[in-house]
């Protein structure tokens, strides 16, 4: 058997554009005349756009909201996005060639906004990533379930059925929480302490007999 789906965080897994949003935040937490320290990044890694710029105008005590700061970022990241293209991830456009090859529906699942999802999208070999799920889209951000939950759906999966990848806790917990098949594939943190996720080194391990032993796993059973 082979995966119903197979479901891909943006942010880190399909494409390093972590980098993006720490050069903006870097710029514009700066142009405000917040004091940001090395390190902080990690800290946002996997929370959605409202919640990471909550914490950021709270901490950093910043004469803007939460709402403005959001779009403010995300605006500047597209802007980075457009200029430099997007950076992918080792194995993460073959892998995409691959799941088309395979018939297998593809889903990006992120907590960014629609209209920086779209420059992945729009750069994303054609037929592939036919559904995504942003931030916009759903009313609990990761690690709630929801999204995973809604990728699924959207391409008429079965969540058990698919399987998820993903760079950070929050998105590991809302990809099991849904009941995904899940792996994570480190970047900027350290994903070991998630009880149910496993882990690889890179998305170029990821061939028709690794998503094949990953569903098969599912129906294994101790004798």
């Amino acid at each position: 058997m082979l995966p119903q789906a197979v479901l891909l965080d943006m942010d880190g897994t399909l494409t390093d554009t972590e980098k993006l949003w720490f050069q903006a935040e870097i710029e514009v937490i700066g142009e405000l005349g917040g004091d940001w320290k090395a390190g902080d990044e990690l800290n946002l890694i996997g929370l959605n756009l409202h919640d990471s710029s909550r914490l950021l105008v709270d901490t950093l005590e910043l004469d803007i909201s939460p709402d403005d700061l959001g779009r403010v970022l995300t605006d500047r990241v597209a802007e980075l996005g457009r200029r430099h293209g997007m950076p992918w991830r080792p194995g993460a456009l073959e892998l995409l060639y691959r799941l088309r090859d395979l018939e297998i529906p593809s889903v990006l699942v992120t907590a960014s906004m629609r209209r920086f999802a779209q420059l992945t999208l729009d750069q994303a070999p054609e037929g592939t990533l036919e559904f995504s799920v942003t931030g916009e889209d759903v009313t609990r951000g990761k690690p709630d379930p929801e999204a995973y939950v809604h990728a699924a759906e959207g391409v008429g999966a079965a969540p058990e059925l698919c399987v998820a990848f993903e760079d950070s806790v929050p998105g590991l917990h809302s990809a099991l929480g849904a009941g995904a098949i899940t792996y994570g594939v480190p970047l900027k943190v350290d994903l070991s302490g998630v009880h149910g996720a496993q882990l690889i080194d890179s998305l170029e391990q990821v061939d028709e007999e690794f998503l094949r032993s990953a569903i098969s796993s599912r129906y294994q059973r101790p004798l």
